[in-house]
């Protein structure tokens, strides 16, 4: 029994030292400093990252709702002025000439009739001859005519 007792004592002095030795040297003030001040940049780098990333999204947000206002505004000044422009005299009388026939005295309302087919015919072979005379050139010669006009 003696032995056990002294072993015992033994194992409880090395448990002492031991505890003695781990607060007095690895979680001592300093060690835990080394420690913690990494972490404590670590974090602070990550959520510097991440206030960055979530400004530059607000930022780009912000832009397109401008870049939006903008067109709207162009928008309204647009409607804007063609509202003047429907309430201005001039449009009142080309729609009153255009939709109720109404002219000045002594002129003379002309109606156009759609083209005929002779004049179709004729813009048709006109097209058929510089089509021709396209396929007759080299394509050397055509890239110089369409870059110079010749």
């Amino acid at each position: 029994m003696v032995e056990s007792r002294d072993r015992r004592e033994k194992l409880e002095a090395k448990v002492r030292r031991m505890k003695a030795k781990a607060t007095q040297e690895i979680f001592s003030p300093g060690h835990i400093l080394l420690v913690m001040i990494p972490v404590y940049l670590l974090l602070l780098f990550f959520g510097s990252i991440s206030n960055l990333s979530k400004n530059w999204q607000l930022q780009q947000e912000t832009a397109e709702k401008r870049a939006e206002l903008a067109y709207l505004e162009l928008q309204v000044d647009n409607l804007e002025l063609e509202n003047q422009y429907y309430a201005s005299e001039e449009y009142q009388e080309l729609a009153a000439r255009r939709f109720q026939n109404k002219k000045f005295p002594g002129e003379k309302l002309v109606y156009l009739s759609e083209n005929t087919e002779r004049a179709r015919r004729k813009h048709k072979s006109a097209s058929n001859e510089e089509k021709a005379i396209l396929n007759e050139k080299s394509n050397l010669d055509q890239w110089l005519s369409f870059l110079f006009n010749l």
